[in-house]
């Protein structure tokens, strides 16, 4: 055995120095004009809609690549990994004289290395700790409201999660993309059938293997799954399980190189173009099997490393990325690793169930000084449903990460135009130590029912809202006027229950209610949600 794996690593090293991992970089898009005209051509509807609800305009990162610049880079016999829009250019593995030969082309800016200049100390050893989707994890019907938490009672009422619960937020219409290294049992357990009967498995794909077949390879992407959508009546509850899915495989498990970040970022490109509203990653990069594409501490700046640069776009085009920290806390790398570094990378930390930090929890802040991890939930001892269906608990930011994004789904249902950065910052400073952050925790465990309550005033209630009620004050009926036809409303108190709900009406009765301020949550057709206050008098 030892002999075979000498074989193995020698021919990974030959191959792995024989060639580069770069990014062939074009000048420009020809074509923009075509797509700028016809944006569904580069986009889905959902994508655009998104852009549109948190007024973010199309650009040329939006615009696919010229495909007769890729055509002539591939008669060099150069075998993209990806083609890249976000990048403008195509990810590959290179030959010296292939580079040459690249960087020739008059469409071509540049030839922009993975290669580190710096990855050691002065006595050799490597500076870098991969944080491995393998390793992370140390396993050891529609409208369900009414939760026996079973198993994932921690992880759900440590956030205060079961309040959004209570008020009817499971996470129904907002989609999740989930990067990782399989999905095996997710397709035939019965913790997964709730999901996959009421069809919010959208689709996927397996970027190693260049096909649709995502319910193999490694079975970290199970587990990080099931803490999320995992259902099982009276045992388990993911922390989202009305949401919908895309599951990618994007990890590597039989090789540690930086084209695992290229096929993330292949996987980001596409799920933004589906128009997901949020990307759990539970996985991070500092060191790989070529030590010369090692980072260290001062690469996780947020601007650095190509993963973090792909995170940071996706952020910017409206989606919301989650990102675990890292299990670094008691290794000698001690941070976090990329994407965690990201600006507006959500990142999380692990915590206990008494509310202290994971040993093992990676610790911030990045490079640049800003505060890392940004909150935390349950790491250590996570309830997890296993690809052979059984119930375990597992250990590792892998499992925050998931449990997290399953609130921030929750959150985004109750608040669907409140943008991406504001919700980031009213989690934060509902956190416990918001007024006190530490490097291993950051802002620290957050309160959902205080997010949740803190967010009716940031939701848009701005004179150019399509919504009119009137009177207000009242004491008795209450019309709505909109431009839009209005699909539902509900008029919930300031402690955030919902009192009433209408499905489409234009005039509701309070004279029963008592005097008081009361919040409108008004639905239209057109997907929009307005929240106006209502005073009773």
């Amino acid at each position: 055995m030892k002999k075979i794996v000498t074989i193995l690593f020698l021919i990974l090293t030959t191959y792995s120095f024989s060639q580069d991992l770069v990014l062939i970089k074009f000048t420009d898009k020809p074509s923009s004009g075509n797509y700028f005209d016809n944006p569904l051509l580069m986009l889905s509807q959902k994508a655009l809609d998104r852009r549109e609800k948190y007024n973010i305009d199309l650009n040329m990162q939006d615009v696919p690549v010229e495909t007769t610049y890729v055509t002539q880079v591939e008669a060099l016999g150069i075998q993209p990994i990806a083609v890249s829009k976000w990048f403008n250019g195509i990810f590959a593995w290179c030959s010296a004289s292939q580079i040459s030969q690249a960087e020739a082309l008059s469409f071509v800016s540049e030839v922009e290395t993975f290669v580190q200049d710096k990855f050691k100390t002065s006595d050799g050893t490597p500076v870098a700790d991969k944080f491995q989707a393998h390793d992370n994890a140390q396993l050891g019907t529609d409208g369900i409201t009414d939760f026996n938490y079973g198993w994932t009672e921690t992880q759900v009422t440590q956030l205060n999660l079961d309040y959004l619960h209570n008020l009817g937020f499971t996470g129904d219409g907002i989609t999740i993309a989930v990067m990782d290294n399989g999905f095996p049992g997710v397709d035939t357990q019965n913790g997964f059938a709730y999901i996959r009967n009421n069809g919010q498995i959208k689709g996927g794909y397996n970027f190693i293997d260049n096909n649709e077949q995502i319910y193999g390879r490694g079975s970290h992407g199970t587990v990080v799954l099931s803490t999320i959508g995992g259902y099982i009546e009276n045992q388990f509850v993911g922390t989202a399980i009305d949401a919908d899915f895309y599951l990618f495989i994007t990890e590597n498990t039989d090789h540690e190189l930086p084209d695992e970040e290229v096929n993330w970022i292949a996987a980001a490109e596409r799920a933004d173009s589906l128009g997901v509203d949020m990307i759990n990653t539970s996985l991070g990069y500092s060191e790989f099997d070529d030590p010369r594409y090692n980072y260290t501490y001062e690469d996780m700046d947020g601007q650095t490393t190509f993963i973090t640069r792909g995170a940071q776009i996706a952020a910017e085009k409206g989606i919301m990325v989650v990102n675990s920290a890292g299990n670094s806390g008691s290794d000698p790398w001690h941070f976090i690793t990329a994407p965690a570094d990201g600006v507006d990378v959500f990142t999380i930390g692990a915590v206990r169930s008494d509310n202290t930090a994971a040993s093992f929890s990676s610790y911030g802040p990045t490079a640049d000084g800003r505060i890392k991890p940004d909150v935390d939930a349950l790491g250590s001892g996570a309830a997890v449903i296993e690809p052979n269906g059984n119930i375990d608990f597992s250990s590792g930011t892998s499992f925050s990460s998931p449990i997290m994004t399953g609130a921030m789904a929750c959150l985004i249902q109750a608040y669907p135009d409140v943008d991406p950065a504001t919700m980031r910052e009213k989690v934060r400073q509902s956190a416990h130590l918001y007024n006190n952050p530490t490097s291993q925790l950051g802002y620290g465990i957050p309160d959902f029912g205080e997010a949740y309550e803190d967010m009716m005033s940031v939701q848009d209630m701005d004179s150019n809202s399509l919504v009119q009620i009137y009177p207000n004050p009242s004491s008795g009926m209450v019309n709505i006027q909109s431009e839009k036809q209005v699909q539902q409303i509900q008029v919930i108190s300031l402690e955030g229950k919902i009192i009433r709900k209408y499905n489409s009406s234009t005039q509701i009765n309070i004279q029963d209610l008592p005097k008081g301020v009361y919040v409108l949550k008004i639905q239209l057709e057109n997907g929009k949600t307005e929240v106006q206050n209502l005073i009773k008098k």
